[in-house]
């Protein structure tokens, strides 16, 4: 008898472990379906740019669209995701690596605004930009105010952080 009523109890226990298993594993679904999709947006993109790109792709994710020397490096750790336009639906932006041989030559930041559950590139940003965060559709970056190619590039007080906005379909800077 005790035995039938201990397994009458944990059978209930067991059932809302699984569905609560379940409901972790949709988000983290649909969080992966997303960046997926952000990925294959900028693979297109990238590919565009080449006549007959070589993709290759790491164990960890980390994509490389090639030819002859130049080649472009699309890191799933720099998607950076949130709130960008006035819409309540979440959006994104990449930043992709551009070499020539082995010299990193542009960074290039893709805004791509999710509208009717469909990401659409809005515009490409050219810039030295790292740290980005997404917040209250407020973008802030870490933007270097010296050149790549100058001898104070990566000097500690060459970084500005700046603030910008999403308005009207223009990316706008902000003043703190």
């Amino acid at each position: 008898m005790k035995k039938s009523l201990l397994i009458y109890f944990l059978i209930p226990f067991f059932f809302s472990c699984a569905q609560n298993k379940n409901k972790a594993g949709d988000e983290n679904s649909a969080a992966a379906k997303f960046k997926k999709e952000v990925i294959d947006l900028a693979s297109n993109y990238v590919t565009g740019k080449f006549k007959g790109p070589v993709k290759t792709v790491t164990n960890d994710g980390i994509i490389t669209i090639a030819e002859n020397q130049n080649s472009y490096i699309i890191n799933p750790s720099k998607i950076y995701t949130g709130f960008i336009d006035y819409d309540n639906i979440e959006d994104a932006i990449i930043s992709i690596d551009y070499y020539h041989g082995q010299y990193l030559v542009l960074t290039e930041h893709l805004i791509l605004i999710n509208s009717e559950n469909k990401l659409t590139l809005n515009r490409s940003i050219e810039s030295d930009m790292k740290r980005l965060s997404i917040k209250d559709r407020v973008i802030t970056a870490e933007v270097y105010t010296r050149s790549r190619n100058g001898p104070l590039a990566n000097c500690s007080v060459c970084k500005e952080v700046v603030k910008y906005q999403f308005r009207q379909g223009e990316l706008i800077r902000i003043e703190p």
